[in-house]
């Protein structure tokens, strides 16, 4: 009998160090026992297993994105709506604009999540992301040359972090100046779900969003005024036959959903395959041997340590999952993570093979209609950063023996907060 104690899923929900590193043991326990589990201390149904997490995300009428950060985020706005007492009306109009994302596309469902997807696929396009991979390719050899000459580097916060945030800004067509600017945004967007803050500290987080939100109003009545060959003038002008066209909220919603959670799922997709390479001597010859091989070994990469491990739906109707009565209103934990290594769809799956059969069929970037819409750009700002430093960087090693990295204390996300290394320059 499964007790609050005894749970698979208390390691993880409980942020154990140990099942940040690894929670794979933990989701095979689920996938043998109970695929579709409800967790009584969380009320929380973890859906572990490929088959079961496909048929939640081609059924979006069924099971709701609205909340796709889980119930954290009720507690997140219990905390903001208690900070902002005494705050004047003007304040508390700008926050309700914030906290409610723009309503647009990761956090809507059919037929508003459609419309959305109908016409940010006009704008953000295989070709905007080619358009900026020479830039994209400079600023990864301008940030190695930060640290080129010294011969030892804390790879998260030298380049796992700095690239992604240097590509959206170039992307959008803002300048790199603004990327420190992005990482405060960034980190602000994402760090009022699942934390604890004092009210002033919740209060200035929430002045650094309203600060995203204006920076971004501007640029968009700006590119109505002059428009650019830049992301930001692509959203403006998108338009799709029988759609009405983004409002304001909507584009700068998106700007936020593409930032908070771009940058952090590409640094942590950076650094999880670099500490792969350093890990696996093999595979470090194999990508510098043959860097055609490079996306395919990115692609194993994500499939084995899925920067997302996973987001929540919401029933929206009384239903079932694997024989598992789930109620309306109950939030469902699809555990990408865990369909990534499901033995019923990858043969060997705790084992890297890049060159094994069904590679696309991960679900590191979702499934179905909400699949991310920034996959191409995170594969091309995975691929040409490891291109660049593989052709800068030679002898590549963890700086510290038997290193062991330290992860985000959180299930939703998968990531080290710092990978140090050594090498010689070429």
């Amino acid at each position: 009998m499964t007790t609050t104690e005894n749970r698979p899923t208390k390691p993880v929900f409980d942020q154990d160090q140990e099942a940040m590193r690894c929670p794979y043991p933990h989701y095979a326990e689920l996938r043998r026992t109970a695929p579709v589990f409800h967790d009584p201390e969380y009320d929380i149904y973890v859906v572990t297993r490929h088959a079961d997490i496909e048929r939640v995300n081609t059924q979006p009428r069924l099971f709701s994105s609205q909340n796709p950060m889980g119930p954290t985020v009720s507690g997140a706005i219990a905390a903001i709506t208690r900070a902002m007492t005494g705050v004047t009306p003007e304040f508390a109009e700008r926050v309700r604009v914030v906290m409610s994302r723009g309503d647009v596309l990761f956090t809507q469902d059919p037929p508003h999540h459609s419309r959305h997807r109908r016409i940010l696929n006009k704008a953000l396009t295989p070709r905007s992301v080619a358009r900026i991979e020479p830039q994209i390719r400079q600023m990864c050899h301008a940030l190695v040359d930060r640290f080129a000459g010294d011969g030892q580097v804390d790879l998260v916060p030298a380049f796992c972090s700095p690239a992604p945030i240097h590509a959206l800004a170039t992307l959008l067509g803002v300048p790199v100046e603004n990327s420190g600017d992005f990482r405060r945004w960034a980190d602000a967007i994402n760090s009022t779900i699942g934390t604890s803050m004092t009210d002033e500290e919740l209060l200035g987080t929430l002045e650094t969003q309203i600060e995203f939100w204006t920076f971004f109003e501007n640029e968009v009545e700006d590119r109505r005024q002059n428009p650019k060959d830049d992301l930001i003038t692509a959203v403006v002008q998108a338009r799709n036959e029988g759609d009405a066209p983004l409002t304001p909220n909507e584009m700068v919603g998106f700007f936020s959903q593409l930032i908070g959670a771009g940058a952090d799922t590409t640094t942590k997709l950076i650094s999880s395959f670099m500490l792969m390479l350093c890990e696996d001597p093999a595979l470090m010859a194999r990508v510098r041997e043959h860097p055609e091989d490079l996306p395919r070994c990115l692609e194993e990469g994500l499939r084995l340590e899925s920067p997302v491990q996973g987001l929540f739906r919401v029933a929206t109707a009384d239903t079932e999952l694997g024989g598992v009565p789930i109620p309306a209103g109950a939030h469902v934990w699809v555990v990408y993570a865990s369909g990534n290594r499901d033995s019923e769809v990858f043969d060997r799956p705790d084992e890297y093979d890049a060159d094994r059969e069904k590679l696309r069929s991960h679900q590191a970037f979702g499934h179905g209609p909400h699949s991310c819409i920034g996959a191409p750009l995170a594969r091309a700002v995975a691929r040409i950063g490891f291109e660049v430093l593989l052709e800068r960087l030679d002898d590549i090693a963890l700086a510290e023996p038997g290193f062991v990295p330290r992860y985000d204390p959180s299930y939703v996300m998968h990531g080290m907060q710092s990978l140090p290394l050594t090498f010689r320059a070429r």
